[in-house]
């Protein structure tokens, strides 16, 4: 498959840009969806405006697409599910010959009652008896970029603090989003793609170990403290809204089980190499 066009939804945040990264450099043509996009003039990337909920915008997008690469939003309100069936149901009226769906975390194999997290299981289930090639493709463990988000960049700055809800000697593959962008273009080409997929980190690290990671790459003096998911939410809330910085929080409450060992693939971006890739004083 060459010259495709590929649609991105989320094109405006973390995953999204980095996946888009990966599939221009690729070569690929970018239909890029959002509810309000803002990406600058590119003559690479299409923007496209698109509710989740509004079909008939939804089969525009898809129109003629050769795949689309599907990320539903922080969204947890009780229509959650419904933007996965409207996600489906443009899919099967358009015929889009290949789908991504990027879970962008673990999801339970069954529906728990949570809107947020259901949608996720459903639009998982139904991809491949929507379209002729489908694979689902996640991170299996937390993204380094949420160690440089908003809530967090200014601890590290000004007080060599990484505050993050996850215990101290827990050895986590910290991902960079730009290896899941690599997968993901992957497997948009991919002659025989997995239905499955999910990317870790090259090694896993302690809490310690990544502040000396970022230490190291940055001169900075950095340490590690654990926080409980509830002062993670108010970390979160006055960036992310009340709403959605609880339900973040909730997942690392009441974490969804580890991916099989054998659907997980390594990424090659050290904490070092990423770290030294960022802005900390931005």
């Amino acid at each position: 498959m060459s010259e495709t066009t590929v649609v991105v939804h989320g094109a405006t945040g973390t995953q999204g840009t980095a996946i888009i990264r990966r599939l221009r450099a690729a070569g690929h043509r970018i239909r890029a969806v959002a509810r309000h996009p803002r990406l600058a003039a590119d003559p690479a990337v299409e923007a496209v405006p698109a509710d989740l909920l509004d079909l008939d915008a939804l089969v525009a997008a898809y129109a003629g697409a050769d795949a689309v690469v599907i990320q539903l939003p922080l969204h947890f309100a009780a229509d959650a599910v419904r933007q996965a069936d409207t996600v489906l149901d443009a899919l099967g009226k358009t015929g889009v010959p290949r789908a991504v769906f990027n879970t962008g975390g673990a999801v339970p194999a069954d529906p728990i009652g949570v809107p947020f997290v259901d949608a996720r299981i459903r639009l998982a289930a139904r991809l491949p008896d929507t379209v002729p090639v489908a694979s689902v493709v996640g991170p299996a463990s937390t993204y380094l970029e949420n160690l440089v988000a908003a809530w967090s960049r200014p601890l590290v700055h000004t007080q060599g603090e990484l505050r993050y809800p996850l215990p101290e000697q827990l050895p986590n593959p910290w991902l960079a989003a730009d290896d899941l962008g690599a997968a993901v273009a992957d497997l948009v080409v991919a002659a025989a793609p997995p239905t499955a997929r999910f990317v870790a980190g090259p090694s896993a690290l302690t809490g310690p170990q990544v502040a000396a990671e970022i230490e190291a790459a940055t001169g900075r003096r950095l340490r590690w403290h654990t926080i409980d998911p509830q002062d993670y939410a108010r970390m979160l809330a006055p960036h992310l809204g009340e709403a959605v910085a609880t339900g973040i929080a909730a997942a690392y409450i009441n974490p969804a089980p580890l991916p099989d060992p054998t659907l997980v693939v390594r990424g090659t971006t050290t904490v070092r190499a990423w770290a030294a890739r960022q802005d900390w004083a931005a």
